[in-house]
């Protein structure tokens, strides 16, 4: 078995651009928001270290054996599910960043995005999981 280099990358692509869309709103957001923001630069780096090491057949990941790469695929899917989750979430307030509202409606906005910081909360702590995992990884990786 082999981990599909083609979901870590789909993966790894829809963390940077989650990232991108949330480094647009995340001046003026909520310092919860903020933290998530620093968890998804994280996690795009060491999901790219990830793919690095997929990529080569002498890596401890591949050697690792077959449980390990499964393992590793269904975090990857995991980590795709709360990714598409917080996507729903970013895509909800990139409206924040549309110039053609009122003045009104952006304050309006910014008060609902205030009023749900559970939620932000929520999605950093499911993100949080991975950014550590990712970093064991990474380090692993880097000892090599």
């Amino acid at each position: 078995m082999s981990i599909a280099l083609g979901d870590i990358i789909a993966v790894g692509q829809l963390a940077f651009a989650l990232y991108r869309q949330c480094y647009l709103v995340a001046r003026g957001a909520p310092q919860d928001f903020q933290s998530l923001l620093a968890d998804l630069t994280t996690l795009s780096s060491s999901i790219q270290l990830l793919q690095d090491e997929v990529k080569n057949e002498s890596s401890v990941l591949v050697r690792s054996g077959e449980d390990r790469l499964r393992m590793m695929q269904v975090m990857i899917k995991r980590v795709e599910a709360t990714l598409l989750e917080l996507d729903k979430f970013a895509t909800k307030y990139a409206k924040l960043l549309d110039t053609s509202r009122s003045k009104t409606r952006k304050v309006w906005d910014r008060i609902k995005w205030s009023s749900e910081l559970a939620d932000i909360d929520d999605l950093r702590n499911k993100v949080r999981p991975f950014v550590s995992l990712m970093l064991c990884i990474a380090s692993d990786h880097l000892r090599i």
